[in-house]
């Protein structure tokens, strides 16, 4: 009987290994979702430093123009006039300092662009495609300051309100009530407008779940699936019991899907039909779940 003891210890522990190792569908689903929707976030923070290496980089050719253009009239004044240019020599040496204050800027940039990029998995040639839409996007910026001294570059005017001539509501839920007929309306820029506005004037009103919602649809009817997916998860994680906890969960799934990332949009879908199984637009849920899986497999 003693010679089983050492065969039933080791079956013993290989449940208790497999009972700890094992987790249930719902939360993997859940965790899923949730790292889906830090990878947008992670995504955002990755265009947001591109666009500001962007920027640097476009400063500093600035500042290098700045700077052979000022040597050349030094030397101009010299020939003609054969006077000490000690005073142009400071403002040199003032452009040569900022130059190198700009390009440590623009590495620094670049290492935390780099350390995103690992944790996303992301390689150099979506980072060479994010730094052409950066420069594209700044070419229409503000003006470029190097020193005392603004680039000629040519500046398009800020975008007027839509909403300039008309008296918002003083009341909050005939703001709210404003924003969201605008939005029904079509008026989708001026209805993102308004519910921003409400948010700014009232962050914790008993409207202000329906709010962040509406400005979220506000992103996905443009088709800004990313910021979409943003202002959604935004809207799980700060009113997780509100009215629109489960619509946003089913957006998120959607906006994944609408940008091609079938495998990350997956989890919601799966987390929704979980959750909220008795809900309406279930069915539509397991569809998409039906149809990333089907294609999927034939993939395979």
């Amino acid at each position: 009987m003693r010679r089983y003891y050492p065969i039933a210890l080791i079956a013993v522990c290989m449940a208790c290994m497999f009972c700890a190792c094992w987790v249930k569908q719902e939360v993997g689903d859940v965790m899923q979702a949730d790292i889906a929707a830090l990878k947008v976030e992670m995504q955002v923070v990755k265009q947001a430093h591109a666009e500001e290496k962007g920027k640097l980089q476009k400063r500093i050719v600035a500042a290098d123009d700045k700077l052979g253009e000022l040597e050349k009239i030094v030397d101009e004044y010299r020939r003609a006039m054969g006077r000490n240019a000690a005073d142009f020599g400071v403002d040199i040496e003032r452009l040569h300092t900022q130059q190198m204050e700009l390009r440590g800027k623009l590495e620094v940039a670049e290492h935390k662009i780099g350390i995103i990029e690992e944790k996303l998995g992301v390689g150099s040639g979506e980072q060479s495609q994010d730094m052409q839409s950066s420069s594209s996007s700044t070419s229409t910026s503000g003006p470029i300051i190097s020193g005392n001294h603004t680039s000629a570059i040519s500046v398009s005017k800020p975008p007027q309100d839509p909403l300039g001539a008309i008296k918002r509501p003083e009341k909050r839920d005939e703001y709210y009530k404003l924003a969201y007929r605008m939005l029904d309306s079509g008026q989708v820029d001026v209805a993102r407008i308004l519910f921003k506005e409400f948010l700014e004037k009232w962050p914790n009103d008993t409207y202000s779940d329906n709010a962040l919602y509406w400005l979220a649809e506000s992103y996905y009817v443009r088709k800004d699936y990313r910021q979409a997916a943003i202002h959604f998860q935004k809207v799980r994680q700060k009113y997780p019991k509100g009215d629109k906890a489960a619509d946003a969960l089913l957006k998120l799934g959607y906006c994944f899907y609408a940008m091609k990332k079938y495998r990350e949009a997956l989890p919601f879908f799966k987390h929704f039909v979980q959750s909220y199984p008795k809900n309406s637009l279930a069915g539509k849920a397991k569809q998409k779940i039906k149809e990333i899986e089907r294609n999927s497999r034939k993939k395979k």
